[in-house]
């Protein structure tokens, strides 16, 4: 992994060099090992390199085609770049100077163009200069591992990493409504937005072409639910563990010590035990939580270190590893998943010891692990005219005085009255009524009209291609929070250490496998998981396999009963957010002080939202020092 940064000018190109280096040293965590700014033709492109696979000098970033026509900036791994290299050799008689993955990469590109794309597997951002031509060619891998923001504007194409990068880059930051009201709605900001309005993200298994002219985007990758195959249970479980193998196989490849994250749930488990068979004595990083004994699973990652002869290393995490946020959120947009701080906490201390991790990302998106597919294949919809009144008492449940109103409308409810619309809307912690408290009059009219605008937006893409019900949640997973909200935690958490993460999971072969699986098969009997449970069980004790799912998380709710309610009251009062036109002081504070009163479920969630906008517009937007900013 690493840090990538451009700047395209057709017609000024003054300071582009100054600028792009900026952007560059804003990232220097994505890529300590090495930085280098060039100028080639139009285009300056910067690169920080964390070294993982050919350490020499002559696969440092940017790379240049022999001929200098062409140059890249590459963040991530191919990790089948040798089986794409031999292909290279034997079908071009192409000859490589390097054991780099970069160099395959773009050499697969001058002769294949974008077809290149589908002989990859990894996760990757890149832009690749062509000085001929003059025009750029940009790509994000199909899951939305590697992040790639970027602005087209003033005849001028920049690109960078992340946002502290790309606004070295460019001018008039201003900040989008409705990225602050998603961050209040989902505890992420979408692929859609950007908290800058100028700002724009490419998005998943997408690639564009850049020319003085226009910016031409297309999709090279799609996973489809419409077609079903007809296969045992048995066999299923065979395909399933030999692709798993294969993608374990290809991860472990490495020039710098490797190991990986071990919670002592399934997901990462199944890794940990294949790692095991090609790579003797991996070090394992287990997090543990001894001030909070039900959320610690270190006893279960203990017991399959023991199994597999793992050199297992355990993380104690102390509560102060919160007041790490204020230096995360200098770097990137405002994120409010709190899983995010015990990740950069277990990141910091594992880098002690490793330059890779492989992880368990991906298991629960790609296999059901959260349930609601099977209830929507399990609940028969009802035609009685339910639906406005269950979404009207869902949309209750954090209006002050309606407590036990809202409770009424559960998920099942909500799935049976109203269906997968009602459902979106439940996931959305920013209901209309509940904006007069939160935002300014003139801040709430640029907003969506919509309710979960973004998850309902994705379903619209594909509703009328014949997926289920449970096919559609199954997509909305993948396309939705697993790139907007985990992979975005695990890039930018892993990152502020310098440690890449790699995800086996996340193989596109594996998803165009199980996409293809009938619900009867994927999780007979509406058991959740549990085609990839029944693979565990070859791998893993059943007391692992079938325990309650923990979760990899702080405990938000118990810091908001003590400090934290206080700590957000006094932000809001300084009125910082209220003068940039956004936050109703009297409404916020009447919200904060009825979460101190009757304390709603899951309303925690959209305070934590609160909070890091009201960080992050001090430390990043503002340029705040964040010393005094104590958690």
């Amino acid at each position: 992994m690493c840090g990538i940064a451009g700047k395209i000018s057709f017609k000024n190109f003054d300071e582009n060099e100054i600028k792009v280096e900026a952007a560059c040293m804003s990232m220097i965590n994505r890529g300590p090992d090495f930085q280098k700014i060039i100028k080639t033709g139009k285009a300056v492109l910067g690169h920080c390199r964390l070294a993982i696979i050919d350490l020499s000098a002559e696969a440092n970033q940017p790379f240049f085609s022999e001929d200098k026509r062409y140059a890249i900036v590459f963040n991530g791994e191919i990790y089948n770049f040798n089986e794409v290299k031999k292909y290279l050799e034997q079908s071009y008689n192409l000859t490589f100077l390097t054991k780099s993955d970069t160099e395959v990469l773009l050499k697969g590109y001058i002769v294949l163009g974008t077809e290149i794309l589908k002989h990859l597997r990894g996760m990757w951002a890149f832009a690749i200069w062509d000085n001929i031509k003059e025009e750029l060619f940009v790509s994000r891998d199909r899951f939305g591992e590697k992040p790639f923001f970027y602005c087209f504007e003033n005849d001028s194409f920049s690109f960078a990493s992340n946002l502290s990068g790309i606004t070295k880059l460019v001018e008039n930051n201003e900040i989008n409504p409705n990225a602050v009201s998603e961050l209040y709605a989902y505890q992420y900001i979408s692929q859609n937005n950007c908290i800058y309005t100028n700002i724009k993200k490419l998005l998943p298994a997408q690639f564009a072409i850049i020319n003085k002219n226009e910016m031409k985007i297309n999709s090279y990758w799609e996973v489809s639910y419409s077609e079903k195959i007809d296969i045992s249970f048995e066999k299923a479980q065979v395909t399933i563990e030999e692709i798993l193998h294969s993608s374990v196989k290809e991860k472990l490849v490495s020039d710098v010590p490797l190991g990986l994250f071990l919670s002592g749930g399934n997901d990462s488990g199944l890794v940990a035990a294949i790692a095991s068979q090609y790579k003797k004595n991996i070090t394992s990083i287990t997090m543990s939580t001894p001030h909070n004994t039900e959320l610690d699973e270190s006893i279960y990652a203990q017991k399959i270190a023991s199994i597999y002869n793992l050199n297992y290393k355990q993380i104690d995490i102390d509560i102060n590893c919160i007041n790490i946020l204020p230096n995360l959120l200098q770097m990137i947009e405002p994120f409010a998943d709190s899983s995010i701080i015990p990740t950069i906490a277990v990141s910091q201390i594992a880098r002690n010891h490793l330059t890779v991790v492989l992880t368990g990302d991906g298991g629960d998106e790609i296999f059901g692990g959260y349930g609601i597919p099977t209830i929507f294949k399990q609940i028969k919809r009802s035609s009685l005219p339910f639906k406005t009144i269950i979404e009207y008492l869902s949309n209750l449940r954090f209006q002050p005085g309606t407590k036990y109103l809202s409770k009424i409308a559960n998920t099942e409810r909500l799935i049976k009255y109203g269906g997968i619309y009602s459902y979106c809307n439940s996931m959305d912690y920013e209901p209309s009524n509940i904006r007069k408290y939160l935002f300014r009059k003139n801040f709430i009219d640029n907003l969506y009209n919509e309710q979960a605008h973004f998850q309902k937006s994705i379903i619209r893409k594909v509703e009328n291609k014949g997926f289920t019900d449970h096919d559609l949640m199954l997509y909305l997973g993948v396309k939705g929070y697993l790139a907007d909200d985990f992979l975005m935690k695990v890039d930018s958490g892993t990152m502020f250490a310098s440690l890449e993460s790699r995800a086996p999971f996340l193989d596109n072969r594996l998803i165009e496998f199980t996409s293809k699986l009938k619900p009867e098969i994927l999780m007979p009997d509406g058991k959740e998981k549990f085609l990839l449970k029944k693979i565990c069980e070859k791998y893993l004790p059943n007391e692992i396999i079938y325990k309650k799912k923990t979760g990899f998380r702080i405990p938000v709710r118990d810091y908001f009963n003590s400090t934290w309610s206080d700590l957000l009251i006094k932000f809001i009062k300084e009125g910082i957010s209220y003068e940039l036109g956004i936050t109703n002081i009297e409404g916020s504070i009447k919200l904060i002080e009825w979460y101190k009163k009757a304390k709603p479920s899951q309303m925690e969630k959209l305070l934590f939202s609160m909070l890091i906008f009201e960080i992050w517009l001090r430390v990043f937007h503002l340029k705040y020092e964040n010393t005094n900013i104590k958690l």
